[in-house]
């Protein structure tokens, strides 16, 4: 929290950040002022675990306190996200504001699905420059504005530091060009962190998307050619990943296997001293409440591979959809959660690395004093972010992915013979 924010409540600390940002509008002609005072609900769409439930509960409740006019309809959808929005959309049931990850981007404005934002930063001059450009850039295309990020994150190791002591291994580097911690390094660690006889683990293999395709971009792997018309995963640097990590689970025994860490609660055996380093997504504020006192963490860059160090992630952000009837107050809404004061609440519940840099640099993200101790390795690790590919067909063709390499990590094939079947398959959409 800031220091002008201490010793508020959390009420009143939403209140004095609603005055912060009412900002008055200028130049406009009376007729438009009048319509402006009219009753107005926008309807929000949004997936969530129960703090980013918290968080928009208190950012609606912030924004709707800087208005006079205009109410926010929350519509919860925890699970199955995408598909029932599409769905919503698909039978005119359209919502004013959606929450989008921002590998989306590309296919909702393909489908004529999200509506242009650029009219609206030129009408209000709203100044972009303090959003991280990497992430602003992840909802444009052909250099349209179609949304804005509502985080910035990037998935890196956490680790537990008490395990670490423990066992006498040495904490890995949080220093990006430092590549002493590397894939080697790392292996060396899981295996004398790992005690299988008390089901203790080095590490944890995911089977989503992203925590493997941080090893595949490491180690200089692609996922599409660079023209988008033939997938690349069955070459040596993607294939040599896939190998490196069904072998952590199969040959070198430091990783569970996936059912028993899927029985266990795969996103939550790190938090329960399960595994001793874990990828994750920035979730400072939901590791700090579930692990408490119970041991001590920190977090690291991923490891390198003969690539380099690399990160995966981006993010999610709002758009406004494109069929919605209440576009004028959609955009009050977007442009007042890239504001710094929902910025600074979303962050502030959320232990989320913030979009805007100035928030990134304040004690609102930094939290001096409280894990973990290297917070700055999310904002550090920026310039290795390697985002979600961009092209129309990728949510069918990560999908195919991540179903047919759960045949590697449960060992039922070899790495090769599985890049290669989802290699054809993803050709077949292209």
């Amino acid at each position: 929290m800031s220091a002008s924010t201490k010793g508020l409540s959390r009420r009143d600390f939403l209140r004095s950040s609603a005055a912060a940002s009412a900002v008055p509008v200028l130049g406009q002609v009376a007729t438009t002022v009048v319509h402006a005072q009219e009753p107005v609900t926008i309807r929000l769409t949004a997936w969530g675990n129960p703090t980013e439930y918290e968080a928009r509960l208190a950012t609606n409740a912030l924004f709707e306190e800087s208005q006079d006019n205009i109410k926010v309809e929350f519509i919860h959808i925890p699970d199955s996200y995408s598909t029932k929005l599409q769905t919503m959309l698909a039978g005119g049931d359209y919502p004013d504001v959606m929450y989008i990850g921002n590998g989306w981007t590309v296919p909702f404005v393909s489908r004529g699905q999200l509506e242009p934002l650029d009219s609206y930063i030129e009408r209000d001059m709203f100044d972009t420059d303090d959003i991280f450009q990497a992430n602003l850039d992840l909802y444009q295309v052909d250099g349209v504005q179609y949304g804005f990020p509502l985080d910035a994150p990037n998935q890196q190791i956490f680790y537990n530091v008490s395990w670490f002591e423990e066992k006498g291994v040495p904490r890995p580097s949080s220093d990006w060009e430092d590549e002493s911690w590397n894939w080697d390094t790392f292996l060396e660690a899981a295996l004398a962190l790992t005690d299988r006889d008390n089901n203790l683990w080095g590490f944890q293999v995911k089977n989503g998307f992203r925590p493997w395709w941080i090893w595949v971009t490491a180690n200089g792997g692609s996922f599409y050619n660079e023209d988008f018309t033939a997938c690349v995963l069955n070459e040596p640097a993607a294939v040599e990943a896939f190998e490196f990590l069904a072998s952590l689970i199969h040959e070198h025994q430091v990783a569970p296997p996936i059912d028993v860490a899927s029985e266990m609660g795969a996103w939550n055996i790190f938090e329960a001293g399960v595994v001793a380093m874990d990828t994750f997504w920035p979730a400072m504020g939901r590791m700090r409440n579930n692990i408490g006192d119970k041991f001590a963490w920190d977090v690291a860059p991923h490891p390198a591979g003969a690539a380099g160090k690399s990160t995966a992630g981006g993010g999610s952000g709002q758009a406004i959809s494109a069929f919605s009837e209440q576009k004028d107050s959609a955009w009050e809404f977007l442009r007042f959660m890239a504001s710094t004061a929902g910025v600074e609440v979303w962050t502030d519940i959320m232990g989320i690395v913030p979009p805007l840099q100035s928030v990134a640099a304040s004690d609102v993200f930094l939290k001096p004093g409280e894990p973990p101790e290297h917070i700055s390795v999310f904002t550090d690790g920026a310039p290795y972010l390697r985002p979600d590919p961009r092209h129309a067909t990728f949510a069918q063709a990560s999908s195919i992915a991540v179903s047919e390499l759960d045949r590697l990590w449960i060992g039922q094939a070899g790495a090769q013979e599985v890049a290669d079947s989802l290699v054809a398959q993803i050709n077949d959409l292209l």
